[in-house]
């Protein structure tokens, strides 16, 4: 994960590069802007595809059984598109009471590793804008306007791990899907405090 954030205080007003020479009303007005920006990139949580059920037989439910690599799939295995993040086509069933697939001449397909593809990652960029403005000495008017995933980019959760719907083989029609987000849409929000 990555974090970056700035603030930069905008050069206008009195004493400073634009309006250097604003009085009164005008100074108010146009002095004591801050520019604030913070920036969060971070890659997908490592993700296990899943069987849905104990088809090796162990009973162990904390350690979920995991579907073994289709060895005739082609193409990218992980779409990294929400309606199905990885293709279900690209695993197979393991053989019941096996960590894999046992094949006609014996060879055994082992299970995929945990964590063996990546989740959705997330990027959010929050700006906001402040403007301090000093009414009197010892009263002083702070306006915010703060703008949260300001270019409203969808950062999706997990997608459904659950590859197989029944211990016959058949495939979940929602392998792969992905129904919500881990962060909301751009949202803006205005506020007026007064210090004294």
């Amino acid at each position: 994960a990555a974090h970056f954030s700035a603030t930069y205080e905008l050069p206008f007003g009195r004493g400073q590069r634009w309006g250097a020479n604003a009085k009164g009303a005008a100074d108010k007005l146009v002095s004591g802007w801050v520019l604030n920006l913070i920036t969060t990139l971070q890659s997908g949580f490592p993700i296990t595809p899943q069987v849905g059920n104990n088809i090796s037989g162990t009973g162990d439910t904390r350690n979920p059984d995991r579907p073994v690599l289709n060895p005739d799939f082609t193409g990218p295995i992980v779409t990294g598109d929400p309606n199905q993040w990885f293709n279900p086509a690209a695993f197979l069933m393991p053989t019941p009471g096996f960590f894999g697939a046992l094949l006609p001449n014996g060879e055994v397909l082992p299970s995929i590793r945990r964590g063996a593809f990546r989740g959705p990652g997330m990027a959010e960029v929050d700006i906001s804008l402040f403007k301090d403005t000093h009414l009197s000495e010892r009263v002083k008017m702070e306006f915010r306007t703060e703008c949260f995933n300001v270019l409203n980019h969808p950062n999706f959760n997990t997608p459904n791990l659950i590859v197989f719907a029944n211990s016959s083989g058949a495939r979940n029609p929602f392998a792969g899907q992905t129904t919500s987000t881990v962060t909301p849409s751009r949202q803006i929000q205005f506020g007026v405090k007064v210090i004294y």
